[in-house]
């Protein structure tokens, strides 16, 4: 018989083939350009409304900031070849919240070098998205607030049809009859004292708006100032009677800093909507919750601690601290509301402090992050003559956040936070 020859071949091995559904990989839910993408239309909210009560010469400031950023984007790349900024998900997001910050009133001019400089300074110089230092559209707002003070003229017509010059105290904002269409070139200036209100007042005759003063800069005798210019919140004491007005008595109602009826940046005067795409991003995960709620909490704490000057009786001056209970509880739940809605908090809460790349990792170091942002803002608005108060915080606290990174490390299984500090 002839001999059976068996042949044995080795067992196939088979390489496991893992996908972006089975373990151990992880499949992200969302890509980061549709994340830029939600975070820019929800910008868009307080945007729009912004286009409402400033009309065309916001669309203009809109329209310059977008198209420079991702325009400069897309230069830079072309010639660096940068892959940190390849696709312009996130030029879009940085010029929506550029012009979110910008007055109604810059030039374009003035627009396209603050975006220049937030593209190129603020994140193109740093090797592009995540890797940047600044929040880059605040590089551009700080770059416009050293550059418009030189650059910016306004002219509007006033109640006679004389022209006047708009000073920096100043600013725009259209009547209830001429909303989205007006011109903001034609203006007619009003006292506070006399405004009180946008709802129940037309554009005086030959005049599109008004030309007020920004409630920030009504707030800010309270404070500083060599003369006190009120001498109380709502209630003018009856030992100094007729000297100097109460502060609550010459600012609009609440209602229209919520609707954003107001002076201010594009975006920053709707608080509503603000609070809306903001909380909407929250709902996203997009944004932790601590770090907004810890800037305005500290902020409104400081703001009802913090003491106010006021004008006492034979021209003496006063200091009361704890404005939240001087006069009531109510009285001074409507100050803190007053001076937390009056300038640009919510807006860099939600929307400044809380970029991805400039803003700490972990939970506690954004609590940190928020409470040291609310606290400087409130107190550069309170005590110094600043034009961007909460945007020169949030960059203040921007430089710290590698050091807070550093400080507040997740802990290692076993060991407890600030191991360093025990004794070897």
């Amino acid at each position: 018989m002839p001999a059976t020859i068996k042949t044995t071949h080795p067992p196939l091995e088979v390489q496991p083939v893992f996908t972006g559904d089975s373990a151990p990989l992880l499949r992200a839910p969302e890509k980061i350009q549709s994340i830029f993408a939600v975070t820019t239309a929800a910008a868009c909210l307080p945007l729009m409304a912004g286009w409402l009560f400033f009309g065309y010469h916001a669309v203009i400031v809109s329209v310059v900031s977008v198209v420079s950023c991702v325009g400069l984007e897309w230069l830079y790349y072309r010639v660096t070849h940068s892959p940190a900024l390849f696709g312009r998900a996130h030029a879009y997001l940085t010029g929506v919240l550029l012009a979110l910050t910008l007055p109604p009133f810059t030039p374009w001019y003035v627009v396209a070098l603050a975006a220049a400089f937030a593209i190129l300074v603020g994140k193109a110089v740093f090797g592009g998205v995540g890797h940047f230092l600044w929040q880059p559209a605040l590089v551009g707002r700080f770059a416009a607030a050293v550059i418009l003070p030189a650059l910016a003229q306004l002219a509007p017509v006033g109640e006679t049809g004389k022209t006047v010059t708009l000073t920096p105290a100043q600013w725009p904002l259209l009547a209830r009859d001429h909303l989205l269409l007006g011109d903001l070139d034609n203006v007619a200036q009003d006292r506070m004292y006399s405004y009180l209100g946008w709802s129940d007042r037309t554009a005086p005759p030959g005049a599109e708006g008004f030309a007020l003063p920004h409630p920030a800069d009504t707030l800010g005798p309270l404070t500083r100032g060599e003369e006190p210019a009120y001498s109380a919140l709502a209630y003018p004491r009856t030992d100094a009677p007729n000297r100097e007005p109460a502060v609550l008595t010459v600012l609009p109602p609440v209602g229209d800093f919520l609707f954003g009826a107001r002076p201010g940046g594009v975006g920053e005067t709707c608080a509503a909507l603000i609070l809306l795409a903001g909380l909407y991003l929250v709902y996203r995960n997009y944004v932790k919750w601590q770090l907004p709620f810890a800037f305005l909490a500290s902020a409104a704490l400081l703001a009802a601690v913090a003491p106010v000057r006021l004008a006492g009786p034979n021209q003496t001056i006063e200091w009361t601290w704890f404005p939240l209970f001087t006069e009531g509880l109510d009285v001074g739940f409507t100050y803190v509301c007053y001076q937390v809605l009056s300038g640009a908090m919510l807006l860099a809460a939600f929307f400044l402090a809380t970029e991805m790349t400039s803003s700490p990792v972990t939970t506690g170091g954004q609590v940190i992050f928020g409470v040291g942002g609310g606290l400087i803002a409130m107190g550069l608005q309170l005590y110094f003559d600043t034009a961007i108060p909460a945007y020169l915080a949030v960059l203040a606290m921007n430089t710290l956040t590698p050091g807070i990174d550093a400080l507040w490390l997740p802990r290692v299984f076993g060991q407890k936070h600030f191991a360093w500090l025990r004794r070897r």
